[in-house]
């Protein structure tokens, strides 16, 4: 049915008329609902049906916050009777390669499968301590070596997952263990590696610019010994007596030779006349 004009004279005017015809209109070819340009789903097609996934990877995805179709490129493939779930699965391998295009942590092979640690690859930072820290060392040798060659409490009693348990990477405060060596001195954290390196505990170093008052950490009774009684050792680093951990400089190093041969043989009299180097007479 179609809407003609016609033209027709009335009363010598000429005026439109409108008219309707019914015609034959010619009908298109229906068209395939296949015949359309369609696109890769958007990460928030995505996450329409898979919500909580997309929360996870929103919160702690890291650097897996990309697209969705970078890594799956197949999807909604999967078959129950083909069991193609490994097939169809990206492959960490796609995108983690080491600058010699191996596995990205090495050839070791109990570092290969990526999911051992990576548990979650919506999450790839939130790794199960407990469950992986039998391979800790693959990764991490250079503790691992130190701690197995310097046997210590952090060797026998303890292991990686009581110290770094919530979320690897966490390095807890030695408070968390450890009370300080002194009642009358409290030490941080920063304090306690100046002396005992977390993973050869029982190896004390120390540098030339240590302070005093770390010392004062474990050798209170000392240091208030020099703090009660001002003298000229008061203001002397402890470092400068002991510059490595138990040395005992003698005294003949600082102060030379005054008294005569015969004394000066044996140092470790000199207390005798002027006390402990601590508490001077």
């Amino acid at each position: 049915m179609t809407r003609l004009k016609r033209i027709a004279l009335v009363g010598g005017i000429i005026v439109l008329v409108w008219g309707l015809s019914f015609g034959r209109v010619e009908a298109k070819e229906p068209t395939s609902p296949y015949d359309i340009e369609v696109k890769p789903l958007t990460t928030a097609e995505c996450g329409q049906c898979h919500f909580s996934i997309f929360q996870t990877i929103k919160k702690e995805g890291a650097r897996h916050q990309i697209n969705c179709v970078r890594c799956h490129t197949q999807y909604h493939v999967y078959n129950p009777r083909k069991q193609n779930y490994d097939e169809i699965m990206p492959k960490c391998a796609s995108c983690h390669v080491s600058a010699t295009g191996g596995p990205f942590h090495g050839e070791n092979k109990s570092l290969t499968p990526c999911l051992t640690c990576h548990a979650d690859p919506h999450k790839p930072l939130a790794i199960p301590m407990s469950e992986v820290e039998a391979s800790c060392a693959l990764c991490h040798t250079k503790e691992g070596r130190e701690i197995n060659k310097y046997p210590s409490r952090h060797t026998s009693d303890v292991t990686c997952a009581d110290c770094h348990a919530e979320k690897h990477g966490y390095i807890p405060e030695c408070d968390a263990c450890h009370e300080s060596h002194s009642p009358e001195v409290k030490m941080a954290t920063a304090d306690c590696m100046v002396c005992h390196p977390v993973h050869k505990p029982t190896q004390i170093t120390y540098d030339q610019e240590t302070a005093s008052l770390i010392c004062a950490g474990c050798h209170d009774e000392a240091y208030n010994l020099l703090q009660k009684k001002e003298t000229k050792h008061t203001t002397v680093k402890c470092v400068a007596c002991h510059p490595a951990h138990k040395d005992i400089l003698s005294c003949s190093k600082c102060h030379g030779e005054p008294h005569s041969k015969d004394m000066m043989m044996d140092t470790t009299k000199c207390g005798g006349c002027h006390g402990i180097a601590h508490d001077l007479l």
